[in-house]
Protein backbone atom coordinates (compact mmCIF):
# COMPACT_ATOMS: atom_id res chain seq x y z
CA UNK A 1 0.00 0.00 0.00
CA UNK A 2 1.56 3.39 -1.57
CA UNK A 3 2.93 5.49 1.66
CA UNK A 4 4.70 8.20 -0.26
CA UNK A 5 5.08 9.51 -3.75
CA UNK A 6 8.65 9.25 -4.06
CA UNK A 7 11.45 8.17 -2.06
CA UNK A 8 15.08 9.11 -2.44
CA UNK A 9 17.82 6.58 -1.09
CA UNK A 10 21.83 8.26 -0.89
CA UNK A 11 23.49 5.32 -0.81
CA UNK A 12 22.31 2.16 -2.06
CA UNK A 13 24.68 -0.50 -0.92
CA UNK A 14 23.50 -4.04 0.91
CA UNK A 15 21.05 -1.69 3.21
CA UNK A 16 20.19 1.18 0.99
CA UNK A 17 19.51 -1.75 -2.04
CA UNK A 18 17.53 -3.87 0.10
CA UNK A 19 15.42 -1.10 1.39
CA UNK A 20 14.79 0.33 -2.08
CA UNK A 21 13.23 -3.70 -3.35
CA UNK A 22 11.52 -4.02 0.08
CA UNK A 23 9.21 -0.62 -0.99
CA UNK A 24 9.35 -1.60 -4.68
CA UNK A 25 7.99 -5.49 -3.98
CA UNK A 26 5.25 -3.19 -1.08
CA UNK A 27 4.33 -1.15 -3.46
CA UNK A 28 5.09 1.83 -0.73
CA UNK A 29 5.93 4.56 -3.26
CA UNK A 30 5.41 5.15 -6.39
CA UNK A 31 9.14 5.84 -7.22
CA UNK A 32 12.36 5.15 -5.62
CA UNK A 33 15.18 7.13 -6.51
CA UNK A 34 18.92 6.56 -5.60
CA UNK A 35 21.89 8.61 -5.28
CA UNK A 36 25.34 7.65 -6.00
CA UNK A 37 28.97 8.31 -5.61
CA UNK A 38 30.22 5.70 -8.12
CA UNK A 39 29.08 5.10 -11.59
CA UNK A 40 29.79 1.29 -11.31
CA UNK A 41 27.30 0.98 -8.13
CA UNK A 42 25.12 3.08 -10.03
CA UNK A 43 24.69 0.69 -12.30
CA UNK A 44 24.85 -2.52 -10.29
CA UNK A 45 22.23 -1.17 -8.34
CA UNK A 46 19.98 -0.61 -11.85
CA UNK A 47 20.54 -3.94 -12.85
CA UNK A 48 18.91 -5.49 -9.26
CA UNK A 49 16.18 -3.46 -9.62
CA UNK A 50 16.55 -1.73 -6.15
CA UNK A 51 15.88 2.02 -7.85
CA UNK A 52 13.55 2.68 -10.48
CA UNK A 53 15.93 6.06 -11.42
CA UNK A 54 19.45 6.64 -10.67
CA UNK A 55 21.84 9.91 -10.56
CA UNK A 56 24.91 10.75 -9.11
CA UNK A 57 23.56 14.52 -7.99
CA UNK A 58 22.13 14.58 -4.57
CA UNK A 59 20.07 17.63 -5.59
CA UNK A 60 18.18 15.89 -8.72
CA UNK A 61 17.60 12.66 -6.06
CA UNK A 62 15.83 14.46 -3.64
CA UNK A 63 13.86 16.83 -5.56
CA UNK A 64 10.10 16.15 -5.23
CA UNK A 65 10.95 13.34 -2.46
CA UNK A 66 8.42 12.73 0.22
CA UNK A 67 11.09 10.58 2.10
CA UNK A 68 14.97 10.42 1.73
CA UNK A 69 16.51 7.81 3.72
CA UNK A 70 20.28 8.14 4.08
CA UNK A 71 22.11 5.03 4.22
CA UNK A 72 26.01 5.85 3.94
CA UNK A 73 28.78 5.26 6.20
CA UNK A 74 28.15 6.74 9.75
CA UNK A 75 31.15 9.80 9.87
CA UNK A 76 29.42 10.94 6.69
CA UNK A 77 25.51 11.13 7.72
CA UNK A 78 24.94 14.53 9.20
CA UNK A 79 26.98 16.08 6.42
CA UNK A 80 24.93 14.47 3.62
CA UNK A 81 21.92 15.41 5.25
CA UNK A 82 22.34 18.99 5.81
CA UNK A 83 23.10 18.95 2.12
CA UNK A 84 20.11 16.98 0.98
CA UNK A 85 17.70 19.13 3.28
CA UNK A 86 19.03 22.34 1.14
CA UNK A 87 17.12 20.47 -1.60
CA UNK A 88 14.41 19.03 -0.24
CA UNK A 89 11.06 20.13 -0.54
CA UNK A 90 8.90 21.77 1.86
CA UNK A 91 7.37 18.80 4.85
CA UNK A 92 9.77 15.90 3.22
CA UNK A 93 11.14 13.88 5.87
CA UNK A 94 14.67 12.57 5.76
CA UNK A 95 16.02 9.34 7.94
CA UNK A 96 18.87 7.88 8.22
CA UNK A 97 20.43 3.93 8.90
CA UNK A 98 23.47 4.59 10.89
CA UNK A 99 24.32 2.29 14.10
CA UNK A 100 25.23 5.74 16.16
CA UNK A 101 22.16 7.67 17.02
CA UNK A 102 23.30 10.17 19.91
CA UNK A 103 25.78 11.60 17.71
CA UNK A 104 24.03 11.73 14.26
CA UNK A 105 20.92 12.95 15.88
CA UNK A 106 22.55 15.43 17.48
CA UNK A 107 24.45 17.06 14.29
CA UNK A 108 21.60 16.75 12.44
CA UNK A 109 19.15 19.13 14.54
CA UNK A 110 21.55 21.45 15.39
CA UNK A 111 22.51 21.74 11.36
CA UNK A 112 18.36 21.81 10.63
CA UNK A 113 17.30 24.26 14.04
CA UNK A 114 16.86 27.12 11.74
CA UNK A 115 14.67 25.33 8.84
CA UNK A 116 11.62 23.66 9.68
CA UNK A 117 10.71 23.19 6.43
CA UNK A 118 12.04 19.21 6.86
CA UNK A 119 11.71 16.77 9.16
CA UNK A 120 14.18 14.49 10.40
CA UNK A 121 13.89 11.15 12.68
CA UNK A 122 16.89 9.43 13.18
CA UNK A 123 16.57 5.29 12.44
CA UNK A 124 18.88 2.15 12.88
CA UNK A 125 17.62 -0.92 11.45
CA UNK A 126 19.13 -3.78 12.63
CA UNK A 127 19.80 -6.01 9.70
CA UNK A 128 22.43 -6.89 7.72
CA UNK A 129 24.68 -9.55 6.10
CA UNK A 130 28.03 -10.85 5.77
CA UNK A 131 28.26 -9.36 2.20
CA UNK A 132 28.19 -5.77 1.30
CA UNK A 133 27.07 -4.49 -1.81
CA UNK A 134 23.84 -3.92 -3.72
CA UNK A 135 24.26 -6.83 -5.50
CA UNK A 136 23.18 -9.00 -2.12
CA UNK A 137 20.35 -6.43 -1.28
CA UNK A 138 17.33 -8.41 -0.23
CA UNK A 139 13.51 -7.13 -0.22
CA UNK A 140 13.04 -9.35 2.80
CA UNK A 141 16.46 -8.19 4.71
CA UNK A 142 13.71 -6.24 7.46
CA UNK A 143 11.35 -8.98 7.88
CA UNK A 144 11.70 -9.29 12.06
CA UNK A 145 14.67 -7.51 12.22
CA UNK A 146 14.47 -4.78 15.47
CA UNK A 147 14.54 -0.82 14.04
CA UNK A 148 15.44 1.76 16.26
CA UNK A 149 13.66 5.07 15.74
CA UNK A 150 14.23 8.01 17.54
CA UNK A 151 12.65 10.66 19.10
CA UNK A 152 13.53 13.68 20.46
CA UNK A 153 12.34 17.26 21.86
CA UNK A 154 12.63 18.34 18.45
CA UNK A 155 11.18 15.77 16.58
CA UNK A 156 7.64 16.15 14.53
CA UNK A 157 5.13 13.79 16.16
CA UNK A 158 3.29 13.21 12.52
CA UNK A 159 6.75 12.22 10.64
CA UNK A 160 7.61 10.14 13.47
CA UNK A 161 4.59 8.27 12.89
CA UNK A 162 5.34 7.82 9.43
CA UNK A 163 9.04 6.74 9.34
CA UNK A 164 7.68 4.02 12.09
CA UNK A 165 4.97 2.87 9.69
CA UNK A 166 7.55 2.92 7.25
CA UNK A 167 9.80 0.35 8.46
CA UNK A 168 7.18 -1.53 9.92
CA UNK A 169 5.38 -1.99 6.36
CA UNK A 170 9.19 -3.29 5.33
CA UNK A 171 8.59 -6.00 8.21
CA UNK A 172 10.56 -4.29 10.76
CA UNK A 173 9.97 -4.81 14.92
Amino acid sequence: MKQFNKVAIIGVGLIGGSIGLAIRKRSLADEVVGVFRHESTLKRALKCNAVDEATMFIDRGVNGADLIIVTSPVHSIPKIIKMAAKYAKKGAIITDAGSTKAWIVSSVEKSLAKSRKIHFVGSHPMAGSEHAGVEFARADLFEKAPCIVTKTAATDSTSLKRVIKFWSSLGAI
